[in-house]
């Protein structure tokens, strides 16, 4: 059946796509929050060294035997740091703001130090610092998702810490 131009209705109203760019978010881009400049860059540091320890520890896992339990503890560790920074970069996003694409200088930092234990020892001070900045960014993040995200990152950095500790503890070579 066609239809006759007295059957649409008298006020139909319509959206031209050139007005689109008016409306942002009409497509699904950008976010539903403001963007909060400071978080975001406080986010992206973290982000950053993320894949800087995460990158770190892929290296000193992968100069290990294959059985070295030591080589197993690392691989948890460099999956934390891989998931954390899957994190940051959503979270990034999800606020609105632009995610970094950078790792940290840390990466050069660590791999300038000689010997395993000096290394996983360096790395206990990187892994310190991102609690720190954790810590000093809580109190400002007023998005519950970002907070809980940050909450359970710090949580897997300390047991990562730990996980260190008890590494450095057994008197590794090197």
């Amino acid at each position: 059946m066609t239809r006759k131009p007295s059957d649409e209705p008298e006020n139909a109203l319509s959206s031209p796509p050139c007005f689109a760019a008016d409306f942002p978010g009409y497509f699904g881009e950008g976010s539903e929050t403001p963007v909060d400049a400071m978080l975001i860059e406080r986010l992206n540091a973290l982000l950053e060294a993320e894949r800087a320890g995460a990158k770190v520890l892929a290296i000193l896992r992968d100069g290990l035997d294959q059985r070295s339990t030591v080589r197993h503890v690392l691989e948890r560790l460099q999956k934390d740091e891989g998931a954390n920074a899957v994190l940051l970069y959503k979270t990034i996003q999800r606020l609105g703001g632009v995610a970094s694409h950078d790792t940290g200088a840390f990466v050069h930092k660590t791999l300038a130090i000689d010997g395993l234990t000096a290394r996983l020892g360096f790395l206990n001070k990187g892994q310190s610092w991102v609690v720190r900045k954790i810590d000093e960014a809580l109190p400002d993040v007023s998005d519950p998702v970002a907070r809980d995200m940050l909450e359970q990152m710090r949580r897997s950095h300390v047991d990562n810490i730990a996980a260190c500790e008890a590494l450095l503890g057994e008197g590794l070579p090197g």
